[in-house]
This record gives C-alpha cells, sequence and structure tokens, in this order.
C-alpha cells in the first residue's frame, strides 16, 4: 500500500492531510506488488508515546484582507489581461505580439519541436533563442523571413545545444497589448459569476478571503503538529525508514527508467545531486512515519470516528466533490487514513487555545506613531 502524494513535501499538515496511499500506477507489475508487500510485511513497524496534544498555545493566525490587498489583486488580473489591439498601420516593436508560422531546420531538415503554426510571440519576453525575437522586430504583416541562429551551447537539447539553424517564419498578425481598464464589459469577459465592478470587487474580496482562511489553517496545523511531535518519543523508526526508502526508491528507478532517465538525469533538473536528495527523501519518509504514528495514537487515545465529513474535506483539498473518485484512484484505505488524519488535525486545533500573534516591528511602530500624531 503506497501513500497519496501529499500537497507539500515541506508542509507538516499537509504531510498530515495526506498520508495516506499513493495513486495505483496502471503500469505496475505484479512482481513490483509482491516485492513491495514483502518489504513492508518484513519491516518492523516503529512506535510512539504521545507526549501533549490537547490544550496546545497555537498562534492564531489573522484571516482580514484589507482594501488594499483587493486592489492589488484587480490590478494583478488587469495586467495579466491586457487588451490587445490589431495593428495593421506599422510593422512589429519590442512588446508587441506577433502571430507567426514557423519552421527550424537544421542541415537542411525540420528538426523535432521546431515547428508551430499560429503561435502567438511576444517580443522582448525572451521566450525564443537569442536573436528569434530580435529578427521579428521591424518586420511587417505578410512577411516571410529566414532567421539563421544558433542555438546556446547549454541548450537542454543535445542534438541541438550549440548548433547553427534556420527558421523560416511567417507574420500573420501584429497586435499591441493596451492596458486594461476595470469596466462592468471587462468584468463580464473576466469572471463567470461577476456582471459588475462592485460584484466583482466583492468576488475578489471572499476569494481572498477564502484563501487566506486556508492559510491560516494549514499554518495553525503545523504548528499544532510541530509541538505535539516535540514532546513525543518515537523508537525503531530508523528500520521502518529504510523499508520505505527502498520501496520508493524502486519505484523511482522503475518510472525513470520507462522515461530512459537516470536519478542522475532527474535530480540535476532540480539543481541537487543524488546524495542530497536521498537525505531529503529520509528525512520526509521519517516525517511522514511520525506524523502517522501519532495520528493513530490520536485516534486510539481519543475514540475518533471516521466519518464522512472526514472523507469529503480529503476530496475537497484534491478538488473533487465526491470521495468516490479518490477511492476508485487509491483505494478506500487510503481514502480512510488520509480522512483520519484530518479528524486530527480537526481534533487538535479544536482543542488548542488560541493565542494573538505578538505584533511585528512595523506594526508597533506604526501604532506608536498615530499615537504621536494623536498627542499632536
Amino acid at each position: 500500500m503506497r501513500r497519496i502524494a501529499k500537497f507539500s513535501l515541506c508542509v507538516m499538515a499537509a504531510a498530515l492531510l495526506a498520508a495516506g496511499c499513493g495513486k495505483k500506477e496502471s503500469g505496475e507489475t505484479a512482481s513490483s506488488e509482491e516485492t513491495t508487500a514483502q518489504v513492508q510485511e518484513e519491516t518492523p513497524k516503529g512506535t510512539v508515546t504521545l507526549g501533549e496534544y490537547k490544550g496546545l498555545e497555537i498562534t492564531n493566525i489573522s484571516t482580514e484582507v484589507s482594501d488594499e490587498q483587493v486592489d492589488a489583486q484587480i490590478e494583478f488580473v488587469l495586467s495579466t489581461n491586457p487588451e490587445m489591439i490589431e495593428i495593421t498601420d506599422r510593422s512589429a516593436q519590442e512588446g508587441d505580439v506577433v502571430n507567426i508560422d514557423f519552421v527550424g531546420m537544421k542541415d537542411g531538415e525540420a528538426f523535432e519541436g521546431g515547428t508551430a503554426e499560429g503561435y502567438d510571440l511576444e517580443l522582448g519576453s525572451g521566450s525564443f533563442i537569442d536573436g528569434f525575437e530580435d529578427g521579428l522586430i521591424g518586420a511587417e504583416i505578410g512577411d516571410e523571413l529566414s532567421l539563421n541562429l544558433t542555438f546556446p551551447e547549454n541548450y537542454g537539447n543535445a542534438e541541438l545545444a550549440g548548433q547553427p539553424v534556420v527558421f523560416d517564419v511567417t507574420v500573420n498578425k501584429i497586435q499591441e497589448k493596451k492596458d486594461a481598464e476595470l469596466t462592468d464589459e471587462f468584468v463580464k469577459k473576466i469572471s463567470d459569476t461577476s456582471k459588475t465592478v462592485e460584484e466583482y470587487r466583492s468576488e475578489i474580496r471572499k476569494n481572498l478571503e477564502d484563501s487566506a482562511k486556508q492559510n491560516a489553517e494549514i499554518q495553525m496545523q503545523n504548528e499544532a503538529i510541530e509541538q505535539v511531535l516535540a514532546s513525543s518519543t518515537f523508537e525503531g523508526l530508523d528500520e521502518e525508514v529504510d523499508g520505505e526508502f527502498q520501496i520508493q526508491m524502486a519505484e523511482m528507478t522503475q518510472a525513470l527508467e520507462q522515461s530512459n532517465m537516470t536519478l542522475a538525469d532527474y535530480v540535476t533538473m532540480y539543481g541537487t545531486d543524488e546524495d542530497s536528495f536521498k537525505e531529503y527523501m529520509r528525512s520526509d519518509i521519517k516525517a511522514r512515519i511520525q506524523v502517522s504514528l501519532l495520528a493513530e495514537a490520536i485516534v486510539k487515545e481519543e475514540n475518533l470516528v471516521i466519518d464522512d465529513d472526514a472523507r469529503m474535506k480529503v476530496a475537497k483539498a484534491y478538488g473533487l466533490d465526491s470521495p468516490a473518485d479518490l477511492v476508485e484512484a487509491y483505494g478506500q484505505e487510503a481514502v480512510d487514513e488520509a480522512a483520519r488524519n484530518v479528524a486530527v488535525m480537526d481534533f487538535l486545533l479544536q482543542n488548542a487555545n488560541l493565542v494573538e500573534a505578538e505584533p511585528t516591528e512595523s506594526e508597533t511602530q506604526s501604532e506608536s506613531a498615530e499615537e504621536t500624531t494623536g498627542q499632536n
């Protein structure tokens, strides 16, 4: 039984929420399943002696959303959804979006991935190799250009790295980006629910509040589980960590081989090396095992009931309307385990003492300035 993927390897609460079984791979062989089952059966399990888990002091995270935050989000939406004005009376300039067809050729033959039709390219974006976008500045609609370029030496495709190529390009259309304005018409284009500017501001505020509540809950869950981890005692984890590490490495090796990659290739993509990756992987496995042991012990100690509400919360965390799809993909046992962890997190926060966060230095200075102004 493998675990449902966590939302973030770095977030303890996420580990607790999604420490169920991993997604079933349709191509997994019977022998690999048997090997996994055998390793799990032969690996001794760790144990935990629970520390304090009720009456924890947890920082109450504010979920207030200011007008300034709403304005900033709206400005971001406006900037990422500019109005596109079609240009017919001048040549292409930096910042314009040109619609192009192109064919890339090496030694007179088109190479894989170098051909497209109706491609929108912003000139100056740096999306293409050096010289491509510069070569289109000054072009007009209908122009057919041949760009003699060279791929960079460190290009990801070894067959093209450092190689001279020719791109034959046809310019279909030129558009100029214009800053959008917040109007009822813009709102109707960008929103599925709002029709007016006022309605859209309310929609943005609600979205920000929902996000703030979710982030606050995660932060408080992190703080709670870290406190319980710190006060609890674990024994016999090394062998269980080793067993799980063997399973995960075997699965990863198999997946990489199917993609014609080595572990060294894979970790290089993420800017690390094999030893650092394996160390991180072991640390993550240990954290997940500790959290799972805590959850299991708290459920037993408190006789917590895992109900459909907890399963639904897991489904919603995956963007689903029902746990049924999760059960189909991961199995009932996996979903129940994840729901168990949800129930534990809810229990920890329901039985915690929420304390207000101490003001930051900037907030203290701001309050002091306001008091001084009031006195004057």
